[in-house]
């Protein structure tokens, strides 16, 4: 939806108890609104402002709640770095005036040692069985300072309770399982599974199923030229850990299997003919760290992050990534790279780190991939 005078971030609607339909938005001096129609986009209301903030900078994200007779207005601020915070103020109409919460910020983890940082963007949700919860984004970054984060945003847990009708947030209220994040792909299945993204394009575009005449797998259509620094065609899924190991094996056409940031800032290891190349492009710089000739197409590309974020040292980035290839089951390294120059304090952004294979210059078969979490201390044992 397009909405003509609502210049800002963050769009959100919501409806009061007459059905009207409020845009509530961003704007560069605090959190504006506009009755809105949801259908055509079109402002039925002059722009207000609804609320500053408390003082922090870029108040952002709003979102309205009603509840138990009182309009809650939820933001973001202190800016999206370790200054994030969540904050609250409520009114008796959706459209104001709204007082700040006596407690705000009512969530950060600023200038602490919390392994979750930059703690803001929160949705509260009411649970069927009338309680309520918060859901919000936060990184978890590693190493010395200023310390670095590769996994992009991630959501977090919290519960809420309410006193005196103010929202108070129970960090510890849930206890959430870890979940299983391993996977191997041969690709047998008719469709991508959901995991597989491709930045700027739809895997659709250049994937197609090769399975038949007995074997599994996909074909990929061309990527970029093997000397291109620009992404054209890789089918990637999220790192979700601090430790993993991923391979591909991709027995004909020339490959690169690819850790990345952004396009200004990503690992491989590259095959082209019988050569293998681990790369590192970050910013300007593009760089061949290492090399081998003689490896056999159906030898799987591998990279490993390993975390040495715990070690004693003032130089420690998040992580180490190897590059190479595996001999064996055992990753066989042709380089490593520090894993802060693959990170959103490096690069900028919010996304965080995939890992994908491209096809170069011309068409190749997929028949495997695997991610792996490597348990701690494993980085020296095969992760197959």
């Amino acid at each position: 939806m397009f909405a003509e005078g609502a210049i800002g971030i963050d769009p959100d609607l919501t409806w009061d108890e007459d059905g009207v339909c409020h845009l509530s938005w961003s704007s560069p001096n605090g959190i504006r609104q506009a009755a809105v129609d949801p259908v055509t986009g079109r402002l039925l209301s002059e722009p207000r402002l609804l609320w500053a903030g408390t003082g922090l900078a870029h108040p952002e994200a709003p979102h309205l709640y009603a509840r138990n007779g009182w309009w809650y207005l939820v933001i973001a601020e202190g800016g999206t770095e370790r200054g994030h915070a969540v904050s609250v103020a409520r009114s008796r109409s959706v459209s104001g005036p709204f007082e700040p919460h006596p407690a705000n910020p009512i969530l950060s983890h600023r200038s602490t040692d919390h392994p979750v940082q930059n703690t803001g963007h929160a949705d509260l949700l009411e649970l069927p069985d009338g309680s309520w919860a918060m859901v919000y984004l936060g990184v978890r970054p590693r190493g010395n300072t200023p310390k670095f984060h590769v996994n992009g945003r991630e959501t977090f847990l919290a519960g809420i309770e309410w006193a005196d009708d103010w929202p108070v947030v129970v960090e510890d209220a849930y206890d959430v399982p870890p979940q299983p994040t391993s996977f191997t792909d041969d690709f047998a299945a008719p469709d991508l599974h959901p995991r597989w993204v491709s930045p700027g394009t739809d895997p659709g575009t250049f994937v197609r199923s090769a399975n038949g005449d007995g074997r599994t797998g996909i074909a990929l259509a061309a990527g970029r030229a093997p000397e291109a620094r620009e992404t054209r065609h890789l089918l990637a899924t999220r790192a979700r850990d601090d430790e993993w190991q991923a391979d591909v094996t991709a027995p004909v056409g020339d490959v690169a299997l690819v850790v990345q940031i952004d396009d200004a800032h990503w690992a491989a290891v590259e095959r082209c003919g019988d050569t293998l190349t681990a790369r590192a492009v970050v910013g300007p710089f593009d760089q061949a760290l290492g090399s081998v000739t003689g490896v056999a197409r159906d030898t799987p590309l591998a990279i490993r992050a390993v975390d040495i974020s715990h070690r004693l040292s003032l130089h420690n980035g998040p992580d180490r990534l190897e590059l190479g290839y595996l001999d064996n089951g055992r990753l066989h390294a042709l380089a490593d790279l520090d894993g802060r120059y693959l990170s959103t304090e490096v690069a900028g952004g919010f996304t965080g780190r995939v890992i994908g294979v491209e096809a170069l210059g011309g068409d190749a078969l997929v028949a495997q991939f695997t991610y792996a979490v490597l348990e701690p201390g494993a980085a020296d044992t095969p992760a197959r």
